[in-house]
């Protein structure tokens, strides 16, 4: 074995493994350049992904001029991707875009026209035009004949007085209406001319037994109803114990008779002008009535549902023929105005001191008819 393989040998394996080293350390270091590269490219796309728009694309030869309303169509069109390369279509996206943009009445060349649809005012398209060149619209004048007007009559619907549907029979062994009088000598006016400032008089042919008389003869003659017509003095002497002195005849008949269907004291009022106290149903003046009930009376509330039925009669057959103040309401008035005997007991007051005797006998025939409807209609 000789001496050169042997230094030769040692040599050369020791160079090769200075070679190796070198090697190894050059690769790692190009393996750090290279991670150090991708890291920053990854940085710098991701960067570039979040600040960029993500579709819009703009050539720089137009100085970016639809630029800004590609970014507003991105941002206000979410679904929408805008695109813009000059001379070419990006993969037909282009295309579809305008269409879908000019059917919204969207110009994409025109950036104003997205604004013009948030602001409607301004429209460049809704131009006024000037006076001078508008169209002048001219309305020929014309007339029209008699034969050319449709011409509506306008009735006041009121029913006929009678209605002989309502007649029954009549018994008079069990009389179903009570008419009495608390202030029996309350008057009216013989005529119009009555030039008297007599307000109470013991005449009944011009007081409130002349309204009374009426009501029966109607109720019994044309509608078979038995009537009870008092005509006692309750209010002379002593004027304030009128309704005492009523309250001991009511009394009586009800003793007597037990109940009846509806019981009346009818009164009139105190009114000067009788203006509003007039109403015309089927030609003639007629006298228009009232209520006036006791709502602290135990029988009010059965009272009201009474007097809700005549009231909504009268309005259906006669409208107007009930005063304006349908019903006046007292708490207590004097003894209830006797009222708490019977939960068919009302006060009416037909017309007042100004009316003249025959509109308030003409209101007694409408009054039996809407008294003849309460008791004999069909409910």
């Amino acid at each position: 074995m000789g001496y050169r393989g042997i230094s030769f040998r040692g040599k050369n394996k020791i160079r090769l493994s200075e070679k190796m080293i070198f090697f190894k350390n050059s690769i790692k270091k190009s393996g750090n350049v290279r991670m150090f590269f991708c890291v920053f490219t990854l940085l710098t796309i991701f960067l570039l992904g979040v600040i960029l728009p993500k579709s819009a694309k703009a050539d720089c030869g137009e100085n970016y001029r639809n630029y800004f309303h590609i970014r507003v169509i991105n941002n206000v069109l979410s679904v929408m991707k805008a695109s813009y390369v000059k001379g070419e279509d990006t993969n037909g996206e282009n295309t579809k875009d305008s269409v879908v943009l000019s059917f919204l009445g969207i110009d994409i060349s025109n950036p104003i026209s997205i604004v013009i649809k948030e602001i409607a005012y301004l429209d460049k398209n809704e131009i006024i035009a000037d006076v001078k060149n508008s169209n002048t619209f001219s309305l020929n004048s014309f007339n029209l004949d008699d034969k050319q007007v449709n011409k509506t009559k306008v009735t006041n619907a009121v029913s006929k007085l009678y209605d002989s549907t309502l007649k029954g029979m009549l018994n008079k062994a069990k009389p179903r209406v009570l008419i009495y009088h608390s202030h029996t000598s309350e008057a009216y006016l013989t005529s119009d001319t009555d030039k008297t400032k007599d307000t109470e008089s013991l005449d009944q042919s011009r007081s409130v037994v002349a309204v009374g008389d009426v009501i029966t003869e109607n109720l019994e003659k044309n509608y078979g109803i038995s009537v009870i017509h008092d005509k006692n003095v309750n209010d002379t002497g002593d004027y304030k114990n009128a309704y005492k002195k009523s309250g001991v005849t009511l009394d009586k008949y009800l003793k007597l008779y037990e109940k009846f269907d509806l019981i009346i004291d009818l009164h009139r009022d105190s009114i000067d002008n009788k203006k509003t106290l007039i109403t015309k149903l089927n030609g003639e003046n007629v006298a228009r009535f009232m209520f006036v009930v006791t709502d602290k009376n135990p029988r009010y509330t059965q009272q009201k549902k009474l007097i809700d039925s005549m009231m909504s009669i009268s309005n259906r057959l006669y409208p107007g023929l009930i005063r304006d103040e349908s019903i006046w309401v007292y708490h207590w008035g004097m003894g209830f105005y006797n009222q708490d005997r019977s939960n068919n007991a009302l006060l009416i007051e037909v017309g007042a001191n100004s009316n003249n005797i025959q509109e308030v006998k003409n209101t007694g025939k409408y009054l039996s008819r809407i008294i003849a409807e309460q008791l004999n209609g069909k409910k």
